[in-house]
């Protein structure tokens, strides 16, 4: 929770106002979808694994059904949601992900928001990384990363990133997806972690590195480490 607080923060203010019918697309591991049941939402899900966290889900009172969105359609009828929350989920799926941006729109409601956050292509400290990768002739992934993702199968392969995407060819997919494009920004949604007062004595250089960075993406939003797009349905 501490790690992804500043997301969470970001999405709430994007949906519309609760009691709203929320469709969460990927729901594991809950942390969101039980923010958006004490938030007084009507929150429905989809998860390549719902069956890990049946507990949870029967607690909250929330159906969570299986749907591959790379591969079938979203298992609801026709404008059946205010809101669709699409959040760190995009840059797994190994398919293009029209077809799948086309049936959140299609059980939107007229009016009907979709929420998409994904890792920033641009952040600068995964071009950092690469820089110092390339400069020191060291892999982009360890052996260790390279043999877990190679013995993935089924399902399980979407536990790797397919790839990253721009603001520009984020905002570029809503719109093909019959949607408008009515928020686009670069978002700060990991700067900040680590950067607490009461870190400071226990770990000055971390919190500088950290308070840096977040100064940095500060006066370059382009280099922040989230894309925040939503697109509305007409």
């Amino acid at each position: 929770f501490r790690l992804h607080r500043y997301r969470f923060q970001k999405l709430l203010a994007a949906l519309p106002p609760a009691p709203a019918r929320v469709l969460e697309i990927g729901t594991t591991p809950g942390q969101f979808t039980e923010i958006l049941r004490r938030a007084g939402y009507d929150v429905a899900g989809v998860d390549l694994f719902p069956e890990q966290r049946a507990e949870l889900w029967e607690r909250l009172g929330v159906e969570v059904r299986f749907c591959n969105i790379d591969q079938e359609p979203l298992p609801y009828a026709d404008g059946s949601f205010d809101a669709v929350v699409f959040s760190e989920v995009i840059e797994h799926l190994v398919a293009s992900p029209l077809p799948a941006l086309r049936e959140m729109a299609r059980v939107l409601r007229p009016g009907g928001r979709l929420v998409i956050t994904t890792p920033n292509q641009h952040y600068i400290k995964s071009r950092l990384k690469t820089l110092f990768d390339v400069v020191l002739g060291r892999p982009f992934e360890s052996f260790k990363e390279f043999e877990r993702a190679m013995q993935l199968d089924g399902p399980q392969r979407y536990y790797n990133h397919s790839r990253l995407y721009t603001l520009q060819e984020l905002s570029w997919l809503v719109a093909h997806s019959g949607l408008e494009v009515a928020l686009a920004r670069h978002a700060d949604a990991w700067e900040q972690v680590g950067v607490e007062k009461g870190r400071v004595l226990r770990h000055p250089l971390r919190v500088g590195v950290k308070a840096g960075l977040w100064l940095l993406t500060t006066a370059f939003p382009r280099w922040r480490s989230m894309l925040l797009v939503v697109g509305t349905k007409g």
